[in-house]
């Protein structure tokens, strides 16, 4: 076997081995729609954050620890989901089928439709409500009411996780956030001789659940899709964790949106880490060009799971009819293939001093290589 052989055998070795008991591992996936997060926390417990599909339209993160030689169910301690937008819980039911033991975590505060199939849920009724979200939100509490297990719901500055030197706070949604959702719902109750009150109808992004990790001295911060407002609210927030991050996971895939100065600069270490997932959907993508510069303005470490050019389609040709026909009596038939998933992997021993060890895989890239 050659040198050049032998080098990649070892590569294809060390992405496939699994972390040691005392490293961290922080894993972001993103197909171009869809992310999810995996962390190790240490001592072979795992954590997931929302879920996507990879290639095969397996769950990307039991797919990945599959590969790794380890069974989800018996490695995973916590399940959240940050919110309920398509692009981040495909395969969520699934997912908590296959991490029977995990604990599950979502945002105390709902949307309409997702309160109305909550409780279609628990009563064991028919799912209503139309899309892949609400029919992925339906089957998970469904099968948390199978097993008699009763989710955890995220406040703000709540501590959700604490066990093996590793704590979880949720940082958001806000009081204000959970009290609309609470009025929201109330206006759903029709009151005798009381004139309907016009809600202002709750968006995902705004009751979505940003985390902060605390491994150690170590610091991580996960800013699901949560926008600018909610952001401000978390800032000026007396109660929460004051912990600077060196991990950023940038919100909303670098939308300027999600943007928040004073993010970069009080909850975060000078040129953090900083990774993201893209987005296209009918002809629109994120991050933009102006939000691929504005990142690298605060720091030159920033990856991507996808370069745009992976993701931008040519249009589709219509065949002819007599070709269409032709290829009818063959028998031959087309699939889109899905490009496949990009994966960024940082790794760093807990006890050591030196920095995180990045590793990108399948299309992830620099950001400033990604346009």
């Amino acid at each position: 076997m050659g040198k050049k052989n032998r080098s990649v055998d070892r590569r294809l070795t060390a992405v496939k081995a699994p972390p040691l008991h005392d490293q961290i591992e922080v894993c972001l996936f993103g197909p171009g729609y869809g992310e999810c997060i995996l962390l190790h926390v240490g001592n072979g417990n795992w954590v997931i954050i929302d879920s996507c599909l990879n290639a095969e339209s397996h769950p990307a993160a039991t797919a990945y620890l599959h590969g790794l030689g380890l069974d989800p169910a018996g490695v995973v301690r916590f399940v959240v989901a940050t919110h309920w937008h398509d692009d981040h819980i495909r395969g969520l039911g699934k997912l908590i089928e296959i991490c029977d033991k995990a604990t599950f975590c979502c945002a105390s505060a709902l949307c309409k439709n997702e309160f109305l199939t909550a409780v279609g849920a628990m009563a064991s009724g028919h799912v209503s409500t139309a899309g892949s979200g609400m029919q992925e939100f339906y089957k998970v509490l469904s099968l948390l009411a199978e097993r008699s297990s009763v989710p955890k719901f995220a406040l703000a500055n709540r501590l959700i996780f604490d066990e093996g030197g590793c704590k979880i706070w949720s940082l958001s949604p806000s009081d204000e956030e959970f009290t609309a959702f609470l009025q929201e719902i109330g206006g759903l109750l029709p009151k005798k001789h009381e004139t309907k009150r016009r809600i202002s109808a709750l968006t995902p992004n705004e009751v979505a659940v940003v985390l902060l990790v605390k491994i150690d001295d170590l610091a991580i911060l996960l800013g699901a899709d949560l926008e600018s407002p909610g952001w401000l609210k978390i800032l000026d927030a007396n109660e929460r964790p004051n912990y600077k991050a060196s991990v950023f996971k940038i919100p909303h895939h670098g939308s300027q949106d999600a943007h928040e100065e004073r993010v970069w600069n009080e909850m975060l270490y000078s040129t953090p880490i900083a990774t993201l997932t893209p987005w296209q959907r009918g002809g629109k993508r994120l991050p933009t060009r102006g939000d691929i510069k504005r990142i690298l303005s605060f720091t030159p470490r920033a990856y991507t799971t996808a370069s745009h050019s992976i993701y931008t389609r040519k249009p589709v040709r219509r065949r002819s009819s007599e070709v269409e026909s032709m290829i009818k009596e063959t028998g031959v038939k087309f699939r889109r293939i899905r490009p496949s998933s990009g994966i960024i992997r940082l790794r760093k021993k807990r006890s050591s001093r030196n920095g995180w060890d990045v590793q990108l895989l399948g299309s992830a890239c620099k950001l400033a290589d990604s346009s």
